[in-house]
């Protein structure tokens, strides 16, 4: 996968809830490597997995550094005891000494749309490669990234920034854990508050195409598990791993647990695959919410499933993933 040794990067200054288990169900108990309070850059940091995973790093005693591109402002964002940087990955004069005296860095940023004009392979790529420039001037020993299941050279724009992160991080010296997780969904997600959304405004459900392509998806919660022990545990180092829930489900099943969910079922209309990206820009001029970035599209016709039957979350993390109808019901019924 690795395509030789990274190239300085260009001056882009200019441009721009678990139930309880029995015995017999708990997972072997995890014997993590735990050192003393780390030092912890964290990108993204208020993006969705960000404001779960600030909390948590914080409650095992790490110092988290938050990188960001504007000052946080929505209610909660400023994360007690959190050092925030504000910064830019696609401008390397703004991340001067951003990874100075860190130990590890988890770099979360990253997008699903073309927000700002920034298309994604240069927030991905370019972004990750300005970012290890600054890793590598600094005591960092391990980056752990999370790009997203089916990262590959063959996908669309979405899928092949990704793998394009992945190459840079796995071609420098630096250790690192790559972390490709299916759809991640949780309170303040993109995923399941937009359908959930869609569902109480309109009387019927657009859905692309026949709904059957599968997806796995994985609760904040235990992507938020898996990413700290991506910090702390020592085995973990060179790994790439594949991530998902514990189900495989068709959207049309996730859009019926969804409706179920808040009380609001509706009837699901197939949208021929040739309309669903129009339909999504005008649901967008109107104001109507829309979970169909192109990259989203993306992801949905090709499925997110783990290819194997294996799930690392349990074998590697030694975790219970959260069944999907579960996990939302914590935070979307009644709503």
């Amino acid at each position: 996968m690795s395509m030789g040794p990274i190239p300085a990067p260009g001056d882009d200054s200019a441009a721009h809830g678990r139930g309880s288990l029995s015995t017999s169900e708990l997972p072997e108990p995890l014997q993590a490597d735990l050192r003393d309070s780390l030092r912890v850059l964290v990108t993204g940091a208020d993006g969705f997995i960000g404001r779960h995973l600030l909390p948590r790093l914080l409650s095992r005693g790490h110092r988290v550094r938050a990188l960001v591109r504007r000052p946080p402002t929505r209610p909660g964002a400023r994360v007690p005891g959190v050092e925030w940087r504000i910064g830019e990955l696609t401008r390397r004069d703004s991340l001067a000494g951003v990874a100075d005296d860190c130990d590890r860095v988890v770099h979360l940023a990253g997008s699903f749309d073309t927000a700002g004009g920034v298309r994604l392979g240069r927030l991905h790529g370019t972004g990750t490669r300005n970012l290890v420039w600054e890793i590598l001037k600094s005591e960092v020993d391990r980056i752990v990234l999370v790009s997203a299941l089916g990262a590959s050279p063959d996908g669309g724009e979405f899928f092949r920034s990704k793998f394009e992160a992945e190459d840079i991080v796995m071609s420098c010296e630096t250790e690192h854990v790559i972390l490709r997780p299916s759809v991640v969904y949780g309170p303040g997600d993109h995923f399941t508050e937009p359908v959930a959304r869609i569902l109480r405004i309109l009387p019927v459900f657009p859905m692309m195409g026949d709904g059957t392509f599968e997806l796995q998806p994985l609760a904040v919660e235990d992507m938020v598990d898996v990413l700290t022990q991506g910090v702390e545990r020592s085995d973990l180092g060179g790994r790439s791993v594949n991530l998902a829930g514990p189900e495989r489900l068709s959207f049309v099943r996730i859009v019926r647990i969804l409706g179920e969910t808040i009380g609001r079922a509706r009837p699901i209309i197939p949208l021929p695959g040739a309309l669903a990206a129009p339909a999504a820009r005008i649901a967008e001029a109107i104001g109507l919410p829309s979970p169909f970035s192109a990259a989203q599209l993306d992801i949905l016709r090709h499925g997110s499933v783990l290819p194997t039957g294996d799930n690392p979350v349990r074998s590697l993390f030694h975790l219970k993933p959260l069944p999907f109808a579960d996990a939302v019901t914590d935070y979307l019924e009644g709503s």
